[in-house]
C-alpha cells in the first residue's frame, strides 16, 4: 500500500477515535443542590397560584420536598401533588416516618398555605401538629422559613371575595397580631405570588453567608472575638461538591446542625491548626 494513502487511513482511524473518546472532557462545575421543605397545612386560599409558585422554584435546580398535613391528605392529595409537582417529587404524609433529615437538609423550609390556625398555633408556640412541629423545629435550626399569608390574613383579597371578610374589628385585630408575632419568630411573610421571588431572595442571602464564611484569614486580620461560623449551608456545599473534608479556620464556631449533617455525610472537619502541626 503507498504510504501517502496509509498515513490518511491511520489518521482518519485516530479521528474516528477520538470523535468516539475524546481525550479531554470539559468538566462542569458542580453545583450544589439547593433544598426546599414545602409543608402544605390543608387551606385553599391562594393554593392554585401556590402550585405555579412552586413549579418555578423547582424549575430554579431546588430539589423539592413535599410534607402534607392529615388535612392536607384529605382537602389536596397525594395524586394532585404529583400532577402539579410531579410524580417524582419527595412526598411525606401523616403515615410516613418523620421527615427529621429532610428538615436538617433543607436549605428553606416553605409554608405555601399559611392558614390562620397554623398561624395562631405557632404565634402562641403550640406544636401539636406535624406543620407547626416542622416548623418550630426549622426555626430553632436557623432554617429560613417562607409562609404565604394569604389565607391567614382577615382582609386578603381573596377572603373578601368568599364572603369571610366580614369579623368583628377585635377578631380581625387578634388575627393580625398573629402574623406580627410569628414574624418576630423569624418566620418570612409574602403574598402567595411572592413566593418564588422571596425564596430566591433568601437562597442569595445563603449563598452570599457560605461565600464570606469560606473566605480564610491567614493573615490573622479578624477582628479580636469575632469567630468563623461553620454552619449547615457551609456542609451541604461541601457534599454538593463531594468532599471529604473541610479545613475550618482555627478557632472556628461549629453548630450542632452543622455536625450533624458533617457526621451523616462522612464529611471530616479538620481544625486549621491541627493539620498544621500533623504537616
Amino acid at each position: 500500500m503507498d504510504h501517502d494513502k496509509l498515513v490518511q487511513l491511520v489518521t482518519a482511524e485516530i479521528m474516528r477515535q477520538l470523535a468516539l473518546n475524546p481525550l479531554e472532557k470539559i468538566e462542569k462545575p458542580i453545583i450544589p443542590c439547593k433544598k426546599a421543605l414545602a409543608i402544605f397545612t390543608g387551606g385553599t386560599i391562594g393554593l392554585e397560584q401556590s402550585f405555579l409558585e412552586l413549579q418555578k422554584i423547582k424549575a430554579s435546580s431546588i430539589e423539592l420536598s413535599i410534607v402534607l398535613s392529615v388535612a392536607a391528605e384529605r382537602m389536596i392529595g397525594s395524586d394532585r401533588i404529583k400532577e402539579q409537582l410531579g410524580s417524582n417529587v419527595n412526598l411525606v404524609t401523616a403515615q410516613s416516618p418523620y421527615p427529621g433529615k429532610l428538615l436538617r437538609d433543607a436549605d428553606i423550609v416553605l409554608v405555601p398555605v399559611l392558614t390562620q390556625n397554623t398561624a395562631a398555633k405557632l404565634a402562641y408556640t403550640l406544636s401539636d401538629a406535624l406543620p407547626a412541629t416542622l416548623i418550630m423545629q426549622a426555626l430553632m435550626l436557623g432554617t429560613p422559613v417562607l409562609a404565604a399569608m394569604n389565607a391567614a390574613d382577615p382582609q386578603d383579597g381573596w377572603r373578601i371575595k368568599g364572603n369571610m371578610g366580614k369579623c368583628s374589628p377585635a377578631l380581625s385585630e387578634a388575627l393580625r397580631q398573629n402574623l406580627k408575632r410569628i414574624e418576630s419568630y423569624g418566620i418570612e411573610l409574602v403574598k402567595v405570588e411572592n413566593l418564588a421571588t422571596g425564596s430566591q431572595k433568601i437562597m442569595d442571602r445563603i449563598a452570599k453567608k457560605v461565600a464570606s464564611s469560606q473566605q480564610s484569614d491567614p493573615q490573622g486580620t479578624t477582628p479580636r472575638g469575632k469567630k468563623n461560623i461553620v454552619d449547615a449551608a457551609v456542609i451541604k456545599v461541601a457534599v454538593g461538591n463531594g468532599l471529604k473534608s473541610i479545613i475550618t479556620p482555627r478557632g472556628s464556631i461549629i453548630t450542632p446542625l452543622a455536625r450533624d449533617i458533617a457526621r451523616e455525610y462522612g464529611i471530616e472537619l479538620i481544625e486549621e491548626h491541627k493539620k498544621m502541626l500533623e504537616e
